[in-house]
């Protein structure tokens, strides 16, 4: 999704939002993952990385967080399955 932003946003700002993505994961979430919404009758969490159209979409427990997907805001998320998720 990055690189399809490249093209009409420019590297500076694909950069910008990459690091703003991997420091809600690194900073953030690995530290406060209960923050995350629940998705309903999933078992997974989301949260919305303000500044960016992206939404971190992870599970995690006492030991780790995995970060399933990384979706726009705006995608539909009904068909996600954590089955589809390759470790």
């Amino acid at each position: 999704m990055l690189r399809q932003g490249l093209g009409k946003f420019g590297l500076e700002v694909v950069k910008q939002k990459q690091q703003l993505v991997d420091a809600i994961i690194d900073e953030f979430l690995t530290e406060f993952p209960h923050l995350g919404l629940r998705t309903p009758r999933k078992l997974f969490y989301h949260y919305p990385v303000s500044r960016t159209p992206f939404t971190v979409i992870y599970e995690y427990d006492d030991n780790e967080l995995r970060v399933l997907f990384i979706v726009h805001q705006s995608a539909n998320r009904k068909r996600l399955k954590i089955g589809d998720v390759e470790w």
